[in-house]
């Protein structure tokens, strides 16, 4: 069986696991859906701190995610209201992150971080994704999740096998030697166009998904070569060995881990933040269909 061929039968299996994940309030109790999201987000953890060479910062890394896992339960008065703010600042801080991470790449192109940054980006990137898939799921709807999966794997794919197959500029030969810029052009047409072509055949305005195509293409981008310049920063290939030929649960999700505070961000907050006029947009020609 060859190395594509893995990848697409893993690839399969994984989306329709993620389908269920993503409609598991329909299909299932609350609780197995929780067990479950609670049970990948764990194996994410465990790989990460692979990532951390350093002992002591490894075991406070993963104690801080038990604490954080334990804390709501000790924490009786706390309000809907409470938990609204702390998402919202939660998500506008990584946001920021993500955004300085960008520059960061493209500034300096260096495929080394100490693991005191390992350490900390690991909170602020993984925390605010976890937090983000709940609420999305829980106060809104797993489509949503599933639209951002399959944006980010259209985005990943036909940047592969774009760059593959045409691809001759590097764009970052330091931190992630395989991403050239025919592939990345090639994501940024095939992703937004994708998402117009499901709006035409479903009879929804093709604006909102075009707008959500580019931005999902641009931001999981950055994801997957943050991700590489941690693994290039500690000679790995993979973060695990647990999905054949993809590698581990980080190698196939580090697009959507970066999209979704962003997906927070643009849809579900910018009400809050003033922008009425990105609110009423998202609103109309968005929200609208995945409610």
């Amino acid at each position: 069986m060859t190395n594509l061929t893995k990848r697409i039968g893993s690839g399969v299996v994984l989306i329709l696991l993620l389908f269920c994940i993503s409609y598991g309030t329909v299909v299932y109790d609350a609780s197995i859906l929780s067990f479950s999201i609670n049970t990948i987000f764990a194996i994410i953890l465990w790989e990460y701190s692979g990532f951390i060479k350093n002992t002591a910062f490894k075991v406070l890394f993963l104690s801080g995610f038990v604490l954080a896992w334990l804390l709501p339960g000790y924490l009786g008065d706390v309000t809907a209201s409470d938990t609204i703010k702390f998402v919202f600042y939660m998500t506008i801080i990584s946001c920021l992150v993500w955004i300085l991470i960008s520059l960061w790449i493209f500034v300096f192109d260096k495929p080394h971080l100490h693991n005191l940054w390992i350490f900390l980006l690991g909170y602020l990137t993984l925390i605010p994704a976890f937090v983000s898939l709940l609420w999305i799921i829980f106060n809104y709807s797993g489509a949503f999740i599933l639209m951002i999966i399959v944006s980010v794997s259209i985005a990943d794919s036909s940047a592969y096998f774009i760059g593959k197959k045409y691809g001759k500029i590097k764009l970052l030969p330091n931190i992630s030697p395989g991403k050239t810029r025919e592939g990345l052009l090639g994501a940024i047409v095939i992703t937004p166009l994708s998402l117009v072509i499901y709006a035409i055949l479903m009879g929804y305005p093709i604006v909102g998904f075009l707008f959500f195509g580019l931005i999902a293409t641009a931001i999981a981008f950055i994801g997957d070569v943050f991700f590489s310049l941690i693994k290039r920063s500690k000679n790995k290939k993979d973060s695990s060995h647990l999905i054949p030929g993809h590698g581990g649960f980080i190698d196939l999700l580090d697009g959507t881990i970066a999209v979704l505070p962003f997906f927070m961000f643009l849809v579900i907050y910018p009400g809050d933040l003033g922008l009425e006029n990105l609110s009423n947009f998202t609103n109309t020609y968005l929200l609208a269909y995945f409610m």
